[in-house]
């Protein structure tokens, strides 16, 4: 039989971070989680959690963390088909910060996506956001790849478009008549944190340079990273649908606008039948599709 109390024990210190936090959140003893988790370890025979800062699971405290996630789903739906009271289902989504600062937002205001649950959100690099789901920590997420998990279900949404920026005055101070490999290695670039990989990947892509050999700002703020560009303080990717008017009053301008980065955007989610969970992914999936094909 499997020990609900330890999992349950398991994700909350993982998702809190903390064991003393932890009880007060199930409204036991610290002594007490620590021990349900070790009775899981005994159980299963191996360790299910690195007791370190960030605590982690391993692969088997993963495996048991995703599991009582989706039970945590039907007990969500089964509650609201039981109780007489409505009961407000809680969803948690992970998301990159381009995607949550832009259509997402527009999404909040044009649709009722968000009316009747609680809503979790998670904010980071799209490469890193499965990750998430894997773990237990989100019930879905928007990533990269296409690749569907072990017990969930995957649905492409469409592509985010990513263009090459800078100032006016930048473009004429660093991107003269020499080569793109100079004119890019000598001028200061912007990323967004040291996740950001996306930068790099796009000059190894279109110009075969390595982002190792470039100076960086980093900002980890997509108003101030965009503050940058605009003041000239470096060049960057940014997706077209949060600069487009930036764009059309030439306030920041395409060194090479031939070279644009299509991100594909995936929408991944457990296969659970649970009735709230599905609609909330088709909608979900219905409306996304719809705002990227407008903004293409």
């Amino acid at each position: 039989m499997i020990d609900y109390r330890g999992i349950e024990a398991l994700f909350t210190v993982q998702e809190v971070q903390s064991f003393e936090a932890a009880a007060k959140k199930l409204h036991i003893t610290q002594s007490a989680v620590s021990q349900r988790i070790k009775a899981l370890e005994t159980h299963y025979g191996e360790p299910v959690l690195i007791r370190t800062l960030p605590y982690r699971p391993t692969a088997l405290g993963k495996q048991l963390i995703s599991h009582f996630t989706r039970i945590c789903l039907l007990e969500e739906d089964l509650k609201t088909q039981l109780e007489t009271i409505s009961v407000i289902p809680r969803i948690s989504i992970a998301l990159n910060r381009d995607s949550l600062e832009t259509w997402f937002l527009d999404l909040i205001e044009e649709a009722l996506l968000f009316q009747n649950i609680l809503l979790d959100v998670i904010a980071d690099d799209q490469e890193l956001t499965l990750d998430y789901l894997k773990s237990g920590l989100v019930s879905a997420c928007l990533s990269t790849s296409e690749k569907e998990i072990l017990g969930g279900k995957v649905e492409f949404l469409g592509n985010m478009e990513y263009v090459l920026v800078a100032s006016p005055k930048f473009v004429k101070k660093y991107f003269s008549k020499k080569s793109p490999k100079e004119c890019l290695r000598n001028a200061p670039a912007i990323k967004f944190d040291q996740n950001d990989k996306l930068h790099e990947r796009y000059l190894e892509k279109f110009f075969n340079l390595s982002g190792k050999e470039l100076d960086f700002h980093v900002i980890p703020s997509i108003r101030g990273f965009k503050k940058f560009a605009l003041l000239g303080y470096g060049y960057g990717l940014i997706p077209r649908i949060d600069i487009a008017d930036e764009l059309k009053k030439k306030k920041l301008v395409q060194p090479y606008s031939d070279k644009v980065w299509k991100i594909p955007l995936y929408w991944h989610y457990w296969a659970v039948e649970s009735k709230f969970y599905k609609k909330f992914n088709a909608d979900i999936s219905q409306h996304v599709k719809t705002k990227l094909a407008l903004l293409q």
